[in-house]
């Protein structure tokens, strides 16, 4: 069948009108990356689920300060134990957390990766920087406080005690070693704070643990190291450094230091506010000895802001 001029200009505008509509249709239905979005579990309305049917919650656990999970080094600081609390929760609330242990944090991150349990508890940025590749639903439901009742992190721009460097202004054309992508403290925020003052270092490089950061300022490699702010007190450095011989010449906001944060797509709102009435009930002055402190605190809110540029 022959096709005249005028019904071939028809077809072809039908077919791009259809096109258009398409991609437009397409883009709309894309839902657009706003970045991260605020990660306390904080319910606006609704009751908590009862306490009359049992709730099992698996949850993987690497905290800096439990017994389990820290550097044999500082086992005089890092000495909590879940155990009691567990026992608490489970007599009288009718919780049962089945904990795991990860003393390597690379390994939670896989667990969490594969969305393997209903729930962890360790430094909230590890959680939430697998969120948006692995498509994570997870919420803060509450913070855990350390064994001097702190809640916060923070991370420090540390020199030697007899460093020329007195501010941030002076790390420009100095060498700097910072921590890597998985540390919010150690990486994100300090390299936000010099890109931010438009303060360039002469050379950043990157090293996974406070200790080697430690390491490379008392071998002279570096000139200034980020480092979490516990680094003298709970963390391997303890054995190898005096604070004594350090300065503190600039600090990050606070961060929450340690959380319980839930799986949202495996716990109901009502299960999730069931747990964390209980896990207040059992804080200050009802929290177990061997939690180290006054326990557990409503989640503070944060929404990471992670740092974009590439190095």
């Amino acid at each position: 069948m022959r096709l005249t001029l005028k019904t071939l200009t028809g077809l072809l505008l039908a077919f791009s009108l259809f096109a258009c509509i398409s991609v437009t249709e397409h883009k709309h239905n894309q839902k657009p990356d706003i970045g991260f979005e605020e990660t306390a579990f904080i319910p606006c309305c609704g009751e908590p689920a009862p306490d009359t049917e049992p709730l099992t919650l698996r949850i993987a656990v690497n905290d800096t300060y439990c017994k389990a999970t820290a550097c044999v080094c500082i086992h005089n600081v890092a000495a909590r134990e879940y155990e009691d609390l567990q026992q608490q929760l489970k007599e009288k609330h009718n919780i049962n957390l089945e904990i795991t242990y990860f003393e390597e944090i690379y390994h939670l991150e896989d667990k969490i990766k594969s969305k393997e349990f209903d729930g962890v508890i360790c430094k909230p940025w590890n959680v939430y920087m697998l969120s948006k590749t692995h498509d994570l639903n997870y919420e803060r439901v509450a913070d855990i406080k350390d064994a001097f009742n702190n809640q916060w992190l923070k991370g420090v721009f540390l020199v030697p005690k007899d460093s020329p460097v007195q501010t941030l202004e002076d790390i420009r054309g100095k060498v700097l070693v910072a921590g890597e992508k998985d540390a919010y403290e150690k990486y994100h925020q300090p390299l936000t704070i010099l890109d931010e003052k438009g303060i360039q270092a002469g050379q950043i490089y990157h090293k996974s643990s406070c200790l080697e950061c430690i390491n490379e300022l008392m071998d002279k490699k570096a000139e200034v190291a980020v480092v979490s702010d516990y680094v003298m007190f709970a963390s391997c450095a303890v054995d190898v450094a005096n604070p004594d011989d350090y300065r503190i010449i600039h600090e990050t906001e606070a961060s929450p230091l340690t959380s319980l944060i839930i799986d949202r797509d495996k716990v109901s709102k009502e299960n999730t506010m069931r747990l964390q009435e209980a896990l207040l009930n059992l804080s200050n002055e009802n929290s177990p000895e061997t939690m180290l402190s006054d326990g557990f605190v409503k989640p503070a809110k944060w929404t990471p802001a992670p740092y974009a540029k590439t190095l």
